[in-house]
């Protein structure tokens, strides 16, 4: 059996979670990004006993063999797991798909993961613009990291996604506009997905309700396919 160090929590089922995939998705401790809107509190600060962490993550697996088809790694920030490769190895040899979630901030890890041929799916979050990049996430230093997986991901025609969550008082139009232009600069042709703020109980910056309402329609026709999610209210907005 692995160590399972990291691994707070197990979601036994998702269906949403890996495109085309029956999934679990691992949830890891910690991160190196403080966004103000994120809800997985207890994840990111790491709070909880070590001894709370899921050391039968593999017995798990092995009672799912033929039920599940994959296993998503997220967060927190996965890449900052030190199991986090001999936790794809184990999963990989029991014949599971893997998908990684990260902010993208350490591209060794993301490079390393791909040249072993250890995750078949990402999700990439482009938490900001450069000019917004602190203010969302608490590290601007770490932007050009971010810039460093992205560039390496389009270069190596990997399988990811590239994701932003929006929270208008954080990220406005035009701020989801560089990003596309950004995007599409760089050469990226897959899906971007637009996510909509998930208003809980209790946030890293405890962030209320937006003050005013995303507009979709001014946004600016983009080259690549762009796709909103939680988004529920009025056509157009939020």
């Amino acid at each position: 059996m692995g160590t399972g160090r990291g691994i707070a929590d197990i979601t036994p089922l998702t269906l949403l979670d890996f495109p085309n995939k029956v999934a679990c998705i691992f949830w890891l401790r910690g991160c190196n990004l403080f966004c103000q809107y994120c809800y997985n509190v207890s994840l990111v600060r790491g709070t909880g006993s070590p001894a709370g962490d899921r050391t039968d993550y593999l017995d798990f697996l092995r009672d799912r063999v033929g039920f599940l088809d994959g296993v998503v790694l997220s967060g927190g920030e996965c890449t900052l797991c030190p199991d986090l490769i001999p936790i794809c190895r184990e999963i990989r040899q029991l014949g599971f798909a893997i998908k990684i979630d990260t902010n993208g901030t350490r591209p060794g890890v993301v490079k390393a993961l791909v040249e072993e041929g250890l995750c078949d799916y990402i999700a990439l979050d482009y938490k900001a613009p450069p000019e917004q990049y602190g203010a969302v996430t608490g590290r601007p230093d770490l932007f050009p990291s971010f810039s460093a997986t992205l560039d390496y991901l389009i270069a190596s025609q990997t399988a990811f996604e590239v994701r932003t969550t929006v929270h208008p008082d954080l990220l406005t139009e035009d701020h989801v506009n560089n990003i596309i232009r950004d995007l599409t600069k760089r050469g990226y042709g897959g899906n971007y997905f637009v996510q909509n703020f998930y208003l809980t109980k209790q946030t890293l910056n405890s962030l209320p309700a937006p003050s005013r309402l995303f507009d979709r329609t001014r946004l600016e026709p983009a080259s690549i396919p762009v796709h909103f999610r939680n988004f529920e209210f009025a056509p157009g907005k939020v």
